[in-house]
């Protein structure tokens, strides 16, 4: 056997008397993740955390857990008295509509929180498989690990969507269930080519968007379907018929190809309530579908290829460019796909491929929303790995090395800390003659409710600093 050069393996075979002939065989493709992982089982130190990943993963956490800091609710409530103030109406419905979600078409920065959680699901299965092919575990061991978080996660949004209600709720269409549906299908491509992965994207997100446009509801399915909506006190007609165009509207809320599954599979469901018993599962009224999970797996395997990236042996300004590159290009993909997105009216001159639609993931919201996606991590990756400004960060690090934690805090102990907090000022309030309880909890101040939000954040924040403190940290 040859000496091996720039990645080529040689072979000496006997040629003529006396004389060899060599011929060069290309080396089999390594990944960015199989190198780390040769250099992860040799070396001492395990491979060093992503500051950008924890504190992005703790940005995206507290935007979730904020609810929006109460701002859509106190303009909507209150926007004569803020205007009597001499405050900029622009920039009140400004903050009101990117802290909110869209209702059906468009984007605005409260929707980006999903995708971005999922994206980084992804960027983090390439440290998490190489860290755990360190510790000697064999490809069976680590495969039964990811099958049993996904079977977690999945359980744990059952879990949430049900609190408090008298039955078992199995509209899987929280972030958790999402990614528990997803997770064991990416991890299957961790590891592999980007070209493969690639491959992967496109036959998921064509053949999904295909099924949609292939799909017709059966018109007694819409007239009951229609019923129920007036029942529930809906008007159909604008519920419903978003688009009137026969191409977009196969992507109309509730008559749509995911919403028709729903009403087909969750139907036979077991329902244990007696109260509940003979009622039919119609549609989520937020137009939320099961089947999310499926297209929403490319977003995770865009992260995934970021991941690779990130672990890889790139320097880290190329890496930069790469995510910011990758960002603009879905970006500007996304908005050829569908002049819905753009900031001017188009008129009869617009077009679509798939309307961009978070609440149920078409095809062209994954490529629109990674896009995002991908320059938030390059920001954040350029500030925290590049620059190396890390003090900046340890407030979100704090949160995003205890993500699952604060997500289920947000979602079960949210209002009770609301509610701790205001008896507990009240009693200082009257104890100290101080006056507390006028900022976080009046009915009359108007801006109360934001900053009862920005409280109930910082006490959550406390929490998991104590924790980061004591080195607990609670993972999947």
């Amino acid at each position: 056997m040859g000496t091996a050069q720039n990645d080529i393996l040689s072979i000496d075979l006997p040629f003529a008397a006396g004389q060899q002939m060599t011929i060069p065989i290309s080396k089999p493709y390594e990944s960015p993740l199989q190198k780390a992982m040769e250099e992860e089982t040799t070396r001492k130190k395990p491979i060093a955390r992503l500051v950008s990943l924890d504190a992005f993963r703790g940005f995206v956490m507290l935007m979730m857990a904020s609810e929006g800091f109460a701002i859509a609710r106190v303009w909507s409530k209150h926007k004569d008295t803020i205007l009597s103030s001499g405050q900029s109406e622009a920039l009140w419905d400004t903050m009101a509509y990117q802290l909110s979600h869209v209702p059906w078409v468009g984007c605005a920065f409260w929707d980006l929180i999903q995708p971005a959680f999922m994206f980084m699901v992804g960027v983090s299965m390439p440290f998490s498989y190489a860290k755990r092919a360190r510790k000697g575990q064999h490809g069976l061991g680590r495969f039964l690990h990811a099958l049993l978080r996904s079977l977690i996660l999945i359980m744990m949004g059952v879990f949430l969507y049900s609190v408090g209600d008298p039955m078992t709720h199995f509209k899987l269409v929280n972030v958790l269930t999402q990614i528990g549906l997803g997770y064991i299908f990416v991890y299957l491509l961790v590891g592999r080519s980007s070209g493969v992965q690639m491959l992967a994207i496109i036959t998921i997100l064509g053949g999904y968007g295909y099924w949609f446009y292939d799909y017709q509801i059966p018109e007694q399915e819409r007239t009951d379907l229609y019923a129920w909506l007036e029942k529930e006190g809906y008007d159909p007609a604008e519920e419903v018929e978003i688009f009137e165009n026969n191409y977009a509207a196969h992507w109309n809320k509730h008559t749509n190809a995911a919403a028709g599954f729903d009403r087909e599979w969750l139907n036979k469901l077991p329902r244990f309530e007696e109260e509940f018993r003979g009622k039919k599962f119609w549609a989520n009224t937020g137009g939320y579908t099961t089947l999310n999970f499926i297209p929403s797996i490319a977003t995770m395997i865009f992260g995934l290829i970021a991941g690779q990236l990130l672990i890889g042996p790139d320097t880290e300004q190329r890496k930069c460019r790469v995510l910011f590159a990758s960002g603009f290009i879905l970006l500007l993909a996304g908005m050829l796909m569908d002049t819905h997105i753009w900031p001017i009216n188009t008129g009869e001159w617009g077009w679509t491929a798939t309307p961009i639609i978070k609440r149920i993931w078409t095809p062209t919201w994954a490529i629109f929303s990674t896009g995002w996606v991908f320059l938030m991590m390059g920001v954040f990756f350029l500030i925290f790995d590049v620059l190396k400004v890390k003090r900046l960060g340890f407030p979100l690090v704090v949160v995003g090395m205890n993500s699952i934690v604060f997500y289920l805090m947000a979602s079960l102990i949210h209002g009770w800390t609301g509610r701790n907090l205001e008896t507990h000022m009240a009693t200082i309030d009257a104890a100290f003659n101080t006056s507390l309880i006028p900022i976080f909890f009046s009915e009359t101040n108007v801006y109360a409710p934001i900053n009862e939000s920005l409280l109930i954040l910082f006490t959550m924040w406390l929490i998991v600093f104590w924790m980061y403190r004591r080195k607990l940290f609670i993972r999947v």
